[in-house]
């Protein structure tokens, strides 16, 4: 039988609607159930429009379909891995940047926040020089990219909440949207539009602050299952509602750089553009389990984004098969059309970056390919006759600059 919120329960069926009675009998079942988790977090839940209450428990079942998308988003996370495992470094380091950038920009996107995929790859681009502007989002570039090399922040007390929030959006939050208490909001916000409020989360920073601690250490188990974690961390931060503005955007980061850190780099930076592409299940999900009607019962919650997760999962395995594919035809035309090692190893380069890369804001700059090949055989790959082979290709046609500081060549679309 197919799990059903508490709300459905009572309405469920063709005759008159289940007692309170049952209803509430079919509750306590389901908190002394066996498989049942019932944690020390109290969220928020509305009940009016102008009237929430904090008396249930959150809790969850371990249900058979979130042990099935817990194996199934393990399992994708394995064949990503793999697929990427053959694949060579810069095509890699190229499709990371991509994900990367898509991840902020759908993030923001989410939140009706405008930026551009080429603003984003412009900062993701520059990220390795050492004389980048202090422009906007570079703060959360970075942020992000750390996710990259495993650099994971641990949430031990309430101001570690407000030190990813400060550098994830430095630049981003107007003055009079900063937080005025001393490390969260202390004012009353709602979420919803002017004509309808959705979810109204605690008050001020004394409720804020007793609504997080549980959080924190419910974070820092390790009872529970790392994915039911996330999601459930998930929820109770949007819940809490921590900020004035930028919880979204904060408790989505939070979310993809756990996965990143327990699974894969590309699961983790998949995370909003999978939202995006499901914007309305995501919301459905998060007001289904602030009625107060379902008790705090936030299992359906973890079946719907769990679900979403593997579907970013799976854009991601079917489009790096695809562009391994593209990638082993190049590798071949390249091998027959140039003699020179040399000149080889630097357009194989080039078409893993082009084919890898959303844009060229985040390809792979002269200095980077350089690096790379000098790696690889300092004696034949040396700086000065690299430097010389991309002015032949380019005298040539085969390579075309597109950018000067920093230097960068594109190679020609008949070489992929």
């Amino acid at each position: 039988m197919e799990y059903q919120l508490l709300s459905i329960y009572k309405y469920n069926g063709s005759g008159p609607s289940k007692r309170d009675a049952e209803v509430e009998a079919e509750y306590q079942r389901r908190l002394k159930g066996y498989s049942t988790v019932v944690t020390d977090m109290y969220p928020v839940l509305d009940k009016k429009e102008y009237e929430q209450i904090d008396n249930y428990p959150l809790f969850f079942v371990q249900t058979n379909e979130i042990n099935k998308l817990a194996n199934l988003i393990t399992r994708n996370s394995r064949k990503i891995e793999e697929i990427a495992e053959k694949l060579p470094g810069v095509a890699k380091m190229s499709y990371a940047r991509k994900l990367l950038t898509s991840e902020i920009y759908y993030t923001n996107k989410i939140e009706g926040v405008k930026t551009t995929k080429e603003e984003i790859g412009t900062v993701v681009g520059q990220l390795s020089s050492k004389n980048q502007p202090d422009r906007r989002l570079v703060s959360a570039v970075r942020l992000y990219h750390a996710t990259l090399t495993g650099k994971t922040y641990q949430i031990k007390e309430l101001r570690d909440f407000r030190k990813i929030y400060d550098e994830l959006l430095r630049g981003e939050i107007g003055d009079d949207k900063q937080p005025d208490g001393k490390v969260f909001r202390n004012q009353s916000v709602y979420i919803g539009t002017s004509s309808q409020k959705i979810h109204t989360p605690p008050v001020n920073e004394q409720q804020i602050e007793t609504k997080l601690m549980p959080l924190i250490q419910f974070m820092n188990q390790h009872e529970i299952q790392d994915l039911t974690k996330a999601v459930v961390t998930h929820f109770m931060f949007e819940n809490i509602h921590p900020f004035n503005d930028g919880n979204g955007r904060t408790g989505r980061y939070l979310l993809s750089s756990y996965l990143a850190s327990k699974l894969d780099h590309y699961t983790g930076l998949s995370v909003s553009s999978a939202i995006h592409a499901d914007q309305s299940a995501y919301y459905k999900a998060f007001k289904q389990a602030d009625n107060w009607e379902n008790r705090a019962d936030v299992t359906i919650f973890i079946q719907k984004i769990m679900g979403i997760i593997s579907e970013g999962q799976m854009d991601v395995i079917v489009n790096l098969r695809q562009l391994s594919d593209q990638l082993g035809e190049t590798y071949h035309k390249i091998q027959a059309s140039f003699k020179d090692p040399v000149q080889r190893a630097i357009v194989y380069i080039l078409a893993q970056s082009k084919l890898f890369s959303e844009n060229p804001e985040t390809g792979i700059k002269d200095t980077e390919l350089i690096k790379v090949l000098y790696a690889e055989d300092s004696k034949i790959y040396h700086k000065n006759k690299v430097q010389r082979e991309i002015k032949l290709l380019t005298k040539n046609g085969v390579i075309a600059e597109i950018k000067r500081r920093p230097l960068q060549h594109l190679v020609d679309d008949q070489y992929l």
